[in-house]
């Protein structure tokens, strides 16, 4: 893998952060393949409490969120610490530390709302390097909203 590969990876971590907390479900889900996953498995579990298959599932999950839960929240991705677990020509894993905070239109500032490590799996197309399994684990148990 080359340098250019690993730029472009953290490219695409950055722009999750990006879409995410822009609220752009169509930049989002198109950071994963066709047929990618996004899943979040609890702390001390090792099944998904949830699990999107597909792109247009994770496009489905991030606009229900948008518009439903998230809705009047500002949120902020802070991705840092990826490490590359393994390296080919095209495909890839990482993991990347999370730190999560919220703001509400009510508060003042900004609140942590979680941390944890995302897992990813990644191949490249010829649209770039995407996520083709993207696991969150949070460091500690944690309810849907918290997300």
């Amino acid at each position: 893998m080359s340098l250019e590969d690993k730029l472009a990876i953290h490219e695409v971590i950055a722009r999750y952060s990006y879409t995410w907390d822009a609220k752009d479900p169509d930049g989002f889900a198109l950071l994963f393949t066709e047929d990618g996953v996004w899943e979040l498995v609890a702390a001390g579990e090792t099944q998904p409490q949830i699990r999107m298959e597909s792109r247009a599932a994770i496009r489905t999950m991030a606009l229900q969120d948008f518009q439903g839960r998230l809705a009047g929240v500002t949120t902020r991705h802070h991705q840092t610490g990826i490490v590359f677990d393994s390296l080919g020509v095209d495909s890839a894993r990482t993991r990347t530390m999370v730190l999560v905070t919220r703001q509400g239109a009510s508060d003042a500032v900004p609140w942590l709302s979680h941390t944890g490590v995302y897992d990813d799996q990644w191949r490249k197309t010829q649209a770039g390097w995407q996520f083709v399994h993207r696991t969150f684990r949070p460091d500690r148990s944690m309810s849907r909203t918290a997300q």
